[in-house]
C-alpha cells in the first residue's frame, strides 16, 4: 500500500497566503467602491505584485506599473491610428506588438506592456474612447499595486534582510559540509563536491537577488555598518578558498604527510567547521559572534607543522607533497581570515541592536 506523507505546513507559506487573500479582497472592494468596470485587474495585480518580502514587492510593483504605462501609450496610439477598420486594426496591432514584445524581450520585467497594449486596442472594437480605456486600465493596475504594497507593509511584514540572513546562514552550513567532504578526500575517502558546489552556487544567486530586494527597501544609502553586501562577499571568498582546497585534495595525503600533518590538519578542519556553525547561528539570531581564537590556534599549529617540514628539509617528501602541504597551510590561513572578516561584519551589524552573544 502506498502511503502518502502528510504535507508539512510552512509558516512562511501560510503567512503569504493570508496576505494574498486579504490583498485580493481589499482590491476587489476598492475597485467596486470606485466603480472600475474591470476590477478583476486590480485583484490580479494585487496578488501578483505581493511577494515574499517588501523589497521584492516594490520591485514587482515598479515593473508592473511601468509595463502598464508603456502598454497604455502604445495601445492608445494604435487605437487612434487603426480606427474601426478590421484590416487597419490588424496592421497596426502587428506594429504595436512588434514594438512592445521587443521591449519585453529586452526587459522581461516589462512584459505586461504587450498585454496592456492589446487590451486597450481590442477591448472596444469601435475604438470609440481609447484614452478612456487606457485610463481605466492604468487605474485598475495602479489600485492593485497600491493594495499589494500596503499589504506587504502592514500585513505580517517581512524584510528581505531577514531572508538574506537565513540564506547566508544556509550558505555557511553548506560551506561547512564542503569542508568536511574535502577533509575526507584528503584522508583517502571517496567524495564528489559537484553536488554541494551546485547548491552553494544556487544559494549565491538567491542571495544576490535578496541583496537587490534589501536595497529597494531602503531607497537611500544603506549605512555602511548595516549593509549586508559585505557578508555575502565574504562568504563567496570563503567558498572560493574551499574550491582551492578541493583542488589540493585531488590526490589524498601520502602516508608521510598524514604522519606529519594529520593531527594538526584534523584540528584545523574541526575548528573551521565549528566556527562556520557558530557564525551561521549568529546570523540566524541576529547576534554578535563568539570568540574565534580556537580557529586561530588550530591554523597556527597547522602552519607550524608545515614549517617543521621545511626546516627538516622534507626528508622522504617529493616536490608534489611539499606543494600540497604549503597549499593546505595557505588555504586554511585564507579560511581563517575570511571567517574573521565575516565575524567583524556581524559584530558591526549586531551592535545596532545590542543583541546577546552567540557561542
Amino acid at each position: 500500500m502506498i502511503r502518502l506523507s502528510r504535507p508539512r505546513v510552512d509558516p512562511i507559506h501560510v503567512r503569504q497566503a493570508v496576505r494574498g487573500a486579504i490583498a485580493a479582497v481589499a482590491a476587489y472592494a476598492l475597485a467596486e467602491a470606485f466603480g472600475l468596470p474591470k476590477g478583476y485587474w486590480s485583484v490580479l495585480t494585487a496578488v501578483i505584485v505581493l511577494q515574499a518580502t517588501l523589497g521584492a514587492t516594490l520591485g514587482a510593483t515598479i515593473d508592473r506599473l511601468l509595463g502598464t504605462l508603456i502598454g497604455a501609450v502604445f495601445g492608445v496610439i494604435g487605437a487612434v491610428l487603426s480606427g474601426p477598420s478590421v484590416l487597419g486594426t490588424g496592421a497596426v496591432l502587428l506594429l504595436v506588438m512588434l514594438a512592445t514584445v521587443y521591449i519585453a524581450a529586452r526587459r522581461p520585467n516589462l512584459r505586461l506592456g504587450a498585454v496592456t497594449a492589446a487590451i486597450v486596442m481590442l477591448s472596444d472594437p469601435s475604438h470609440a474612447d481609447p484614452l478612456g480605456a487606457a485610463f481605466q486600465r492604468v487605474a485598475e493596475i495602479s489600485l492593485g499595486t497600491v493594495v499589494g504594497v500596503l499589504a506587504a507593509l502592514l500585513i505580517l511584514p517581512v524584510r528581505a534582510r531577514d531572508h538574506l540572513r537565513e540564506t547566508a546562514a544556509e550558505l555557511l552550513g553548506q560551506c561547512a559540509g564542503l569542508l568536511a567532504l574535502v577533509a575526507g578526500r584528503l584522508g583517502g575517502a571517496e567524495g564528489d563536491a559537484t553536488a554541494i558546489n551546485h547548491r552553494i552556487r544556487t544559494l549565491m544567486r538567491k542571495a544576490d537577488g535578496q541583496l537587490d530586494e534589501a536595497r529597494r527597501e531602503r531607497p537611500g544609502a544603506i549605512p555602511e555598518h548595516l549593509d549586508p553586501a559585505p557578508i555575502i562577499r565574504t562568504i563567496r571568498r570563503l567558498w572560493y578558498s574551499e574550491i582551492i582546497l578541493n583542488r589540493a585534495a585531488h590526490t589524498p595525503l601520502s602516508p608521510a604527510l598524514q604522519a606529519a600533518l594529520g593531527a594538526t590538519l584534523d584540528q584545523a578542519v574541526t575548528a573551521a567547521k565549528k566556527r562556520m556553525t557558530a557564525l551561521a547561528a549568529a546570523l540566524e539570531a541576529q547576534a554578535a559572534p563568539g570568540d574565534g581564537s580556537a580557529l586561530d590556534l588550530a591554523v597556527a599549529a597547522l602552519q607550524s607543522s608545515v614549517d617543521a617540514l621545511r626546516g627538516a628539509g622534507g626528508e622522504g617528501l617529493d616536490g608534489r607533497e611539499f606543494g600540497q602541504a604549503f597549499a593546505l597551510a595557505f588555504t586554511f590561513a585564507q579560511l581563517r581570515d575570511n571567517l574573521a572578516d565575516l565575524a567583524e561584519r556581524l559584530r558591526e551589524q549586531a551592535g545596532e541592536a545590542a543583541p546577546l552573544t552567540a557561542d
